[in-house]
């Protein structure tokens, strides 16, 4: 298995452009009300944009649309007419990439400050754009790396994800104990041990709404960190155009994990990701 998520340092932000140069996505998946505890946005960190942007575009269709200048450059991707994230351009100790996901929270700055008291890193500190809302970037201790966001127009509507569209995510955590006090602590969540196979598995709960997974971090030599599920409606198809575009594979689909759902790779600039069939 290729090494990856060893070190990253977080050059970015998802409000680093002014706010006339900031995209108006954040208003565009807005709905009245909020879902707190879900994971609401993604961010895509990469130390190449270009090759990012070829290859999210072959394997699931998306545009690229880009904001601000060459000093403060941010790039949305769409999924037909929805908007399903953001990339900066970034620079990491090991030069490569990681999707981030934005934990809906009532108070960014107190979330915030939770999360520091309780042995985090505040990568970038609560911003607020007009419009848009507030953000903070965070790594938590044991360095699994995700934001906090208040969207000031309300969370999108928690429902399924269209094909080739964010699922949700998935901590793989190499201290669980350790990382259910911390996100239970910070988000409120209620916690659902289940088993997956032979493997212990955790559902961040809010009330009756899963919001995300957590199960001991499978990777041998890899940090705490968040993965990302994008659902898909042919498992080997989508990952036959992610092989032909750059990717590394990490878990071909396999009958004893998910039926043979599921496929995990490195894009081409490193960042993990899972592609998954689900038909509830």
């Amino acid at each position: 298995m290729k090494k990856f998520l060893t070190a990253f340092g977080l050059g970015f932000i998802l409000f680093a452009c002014s706010p006339s140069a900031a995209p108006p996505v954040l208003t565009e998946i807005s709905t009245p009300g909020y879902h707190h505890g879900r994971v609401v946005w993604y961010n895509l960190a990469s130390p190449n944009p270009e090759v990012s942007k070829n290859f999210y575009e072959e394997v699931f269709g998306w545009t690229t649309i880009p904001y601000g200048d060459k000093n403060r450059e941010i790039w949305v991707f769409k999924n037909g007419d929805q908007p399903v994230g953001l990339m900066a351009r970034y620079n990491s100790d090991n030069n490569s990439g990681e999707w981030i996901g934005s934990i809906s929270t009532a108070d960014v700055d107190a979330s915030a400050s939770e999360a520091k008291s309780l042995g985090a890193k505040i990568l970038n500190k609560p911003v607020a754009v007009e419009n848009q809302g507030t953000v903070a970037f965070i790594q938590d201790p044991q360095g699994a790396n995700f934001s906090l966001i208040n969207l000031a127009k309300g969370d999108p509507e928690p429902k399924l994800a269209q094909h080739n569209s964010f699922l949700g995510m998935e901590l793989w955590s190499n201290d669980t104990q350790a990382s259910h006090d911390f996100y239970t602590e910070i988000a409120g969540y209620e916690t659902e041990m289940r088993k997956e196979g032979t493997i212990d598995y955790t559902v961040f709960k809010m009330g009756d709404m899963n919001c995300a997974g957590m199960l001991a971090n499978p990777a041998e030599n890899v940090r705490t960190h968040w993965l990302p599920y994008i659902r898909v409606a042919d498992v080997q198809q989508s990952l036959a155009k992610a092989k032909a575009s750059g990717a590394t594979v990490l878990l071909e689909p396999n009958a004893g994990i998910r039926n043979g759902s599921v496929a995990i790779i490195l894009d081409p600039t490193g960042a993990p990701l899972a592609l998954q069939v689900y038909n509830p």
